[in-house]
Parts: C-alpha cells; sequence; structure tokens
C-alpha cells in the first residue's frame, strides 16, 4: 500500500535530497512510500496521488530505498545527475571504467577523473560517465586523495545501470 512519508521519513528524504544536490528538483513533487519487506520511495505524478488509494501493485518511479539512510535507485541516481548540481558525492569515471562499472566490477583509483579531496571514507557516490550519466552507485574505500591510488580498488560498486540489461536476456 502507497502513503505520503511521515515526518521523521521527509526528513530523512530532504536531507538525502539535499545531500546529493536534487532538494530544489523535488520541491514540490508527489513522494509517496511502499512499504514491504523494505521502504521504497517513489516519485510520482500527482494525479496518482487518487489511484494509490486503489493499492496498485504498482506506481511511481523508485527513487530509492529508505533504511538507516536514504539509498537511491539507479533511476533515482540518475535523476539527482541530470539535475546538474554534482557536489562531492559524486565521481567520474574514465571510459575504460565506464565498461567495467556497466559489467558490475569495482573501480581502481587510476579510473576515477573526478573525485572530491573532501569525500570521506565509506561514503555513498553516485558513479558518472564522462557525459555526467549515472552508471552506477558505489561506496567509498578510502577517504580524499586516497581515491586516487594507483593498482588498488578505491570504489566498491553497489548497483550498476548495465544489472537491468544482463538479467534480461
Amino acid at each position: 500500500m502507497y502513503r505520503k512519508p511521515t515526518r521523521d521519513e521527509s526528513t530523512l528524504i530532504n536531507r538525502a535530497l539535499d545531500k546529493w544536490g536534487a532538494f530544489e528538483f523535488f520541491k514540490g513533487r508527489l513522494l509517496m512510500m511502499k512499504e514491504n519487506a523494505s521502504k521504497i520511495v517513489c516519485l510520482m505524478p500527482a494525479e496518482l496521488e487518487v489511484i494509490t488509494r486503489m493499492q496498485p501493485f504498482l506506481a511511481g518511479l523508485v527513487i530509492g530505498e529508505l533504511k538507516k539512510q536514504f539509498v537511491p535507485s539507479m533511476a533515482g541516481a540518475d535523476l539527482f545527475a541530470r539535475s546538474r548540481k554534482r557536489n562531492k558525492f559524486y565521481i567520474i569515471v574514465n571510459e575504460n571504467a565506464e565498461k567495467l562499472v556497466l559489467y558490475g566490477r569495482d573501480i581502481m583509483g587510476e579510473s576515477i577523473v573526478e573525485a572530491s579531496d573532501t569525500l570521506g571514507e565509506n561514503e555513498l557516490v553516485i558513479v558518472l560517465n564522462s557525459r555526467l550519466e549515472a552508471i552506477g552507485i558505489g561506496r567509498t574505500r578510502f577517504a580524499g586523495r586516497s581515491l586516487l591510488q594507483k593498482g588498488r580498488v578505491t570504489v566498491t560498486t553497489l548497483s550498476d545501470a548495465g544489472y537491468y540489461l544482463r538479467e534480461e536476456g
């Protein structure tokens, strides 16, 4: 069943949207929660708010999941990247790493073209290609300049855009 987020859930979601630089993009848009085994956050057109009372199986675009923190889905990461407000929680990888990330591989330090010096260890990041398209979501293994270490995996890929293509076949 779909419902509006509680006040605490809205606070967590809004903080995450601000962190990802997408707060303004989502301002005034309808976000609904779908609870099953986890709390799924969906972006919906305002017209669907009435339909959600009929308890549809699926409605809207899943932009993430609410756990202890908000964790974006690939669709959510793509929307955040399109809002063009990049901040420290985005990394850009080269073309070779792009291909590897799309197959679920982790990211080597020398493959990172751009990353913030202020990134901490164990932070969620959206992985972008050179065209600034979201291709994955990762978690940093090191902080700051250590992300650029040669010969070491510095970002673990948690999800990638290629997953959908691999699972189709």
